[in-house]
């Protein structure tokens, strides 16, 4: 029998939904991952059988503004259709929480039966920095992503490695145009905090539903200097957020360091320390101005060309 959960909040600390509960016609499978504002679950399609992710987010994070924020969210997945860009092609809200449905990303499965679905997954297995040839290629995608966002005015206001999933070709950005339903979340919850290792968030939305901050905080790893100092985030903003995440890609370093790429991996391109020198410039107007003039200052990657077939599996899972 499949339970309706309709009306429902989050009561089980552990996954809010459970395996047969249905979300309209869609049934849920099994429990995917939790995030810093949501969980994410596969379900599958009543009538159609195919396969979705399915994201929920507590309403408490959203503000008074949240439906209409909720509606301006659906209106910018218009714009967003995209092959680099996670496809969000249904919006919904229950009583105690927004859903959207979204593409399911499967991922790849590592030697070790390892499942990497995200740039964070990969570089967190692969202990050591990735080659140029992978760092050329995920980067080629993510930036092919960003800039159709950017085009139609879009900026992603949680860009880190943990929203790029990985794709059958190159990668899909997730999260964009969705973030603004937490509200001032991000703003508040930090300003609280005493102990940024053991203590709860004070946001407790729902009954039985609590968030420890260490997945909250991972967002401001990649946040621009601008983005710390509580200003919205641009494209210079993104750009910068990707100059980080290509560091760590590049060198391994979970940590941006005073050392140039060059200084910490012997042997790649020299012509990485003047992109990561001009893609990490504190000021805006030193560093790329678009996604496109920072893909084609890719070392290696001359203008006009083609990233190569995907890494291989054994790549994936080294």
């Amino acid at each position: 029998m499949i339970m309706d959960i309709s009306g429902m909040g989050f009561t089980d600390e552990l996954s809010s939904l459970q395996p047969g509960m249905s979300l309209g016609n869609l049934h849920i499978v099994s429990f995917i991952g939790k995030g810093a504002i949501g969980e994410v679950y596969l379900a599958q399609h009543e009538m159609l059988g195919k396969e979705f992710a399915v994201k929920v987010i507590p309403k408490g994070f959203s503000g008074e503004d949240g439906a209409e924020v909720f509606k301006q969210a659906a209106r910018i997945q218009n714009k967003l259709d995209h092959p680099n860009i996670l496809r969000i092609d249904d919006l919904g809200e229950e009583d105690m929480f927004y859903w959207l449905r979204m593409e399911h990303i499967e991922g790849e499965v590592t030697a070790d039966k390892e499942r990497i679905r995200t740039l964070e997954d990969l570089m967190r297995s692969n202990k050591g920095p990735l080659s140029e040839e992978e760092v050329n290629y995920y980067l080629y995608y993510l930036l092919l992503g960003l800039d159709h966002a950017h085009s139609v005015g879009v900026i992603h206001a949680d860009l880190k490695p943990a929203n790029v999933l990985i794709a059958e070709e190159g990668v899909k950005i997730s999260e964009l145009g969705v973030t603004d339903l937490i509200g001032h979340a991000w703003d508040d919850f930090h300003i609280l905090r005493k102990d940024i290792r053991l203590e709860p968030t004070p946001f407790d939305p729902l009954p039985g539903f609590s968030r420890a901050l260490p997945s909250l905080l991972s967002a401001f790893e990649y946040y621009s200097p601008e983005q710390r100092a509580g200003k919205r985030p641009d494209i210079a903003s993104n750009l910068y957020s990707v100059g980080l995440m290509t560091y760590r890609m590049l060198t391994g370093r979970h940590s941006l360091s005073l050392d140039l790429p060059t200084k910490a991996v012997n042997g790649i391109n020299p012509r990485w320390d003047a992109w990561i020198q001009q893609a990490l410039a504190y000021d805006t107007e030193d560093r790329f101005q678009s996604a496109s003039d920072m893909l084609h200052a890719i070392p290696g990657l001359d203008a006009g060309d083609e990233v190569e077939d995907s890494p291989t599996s054994e790549q994936v899972a080294s």
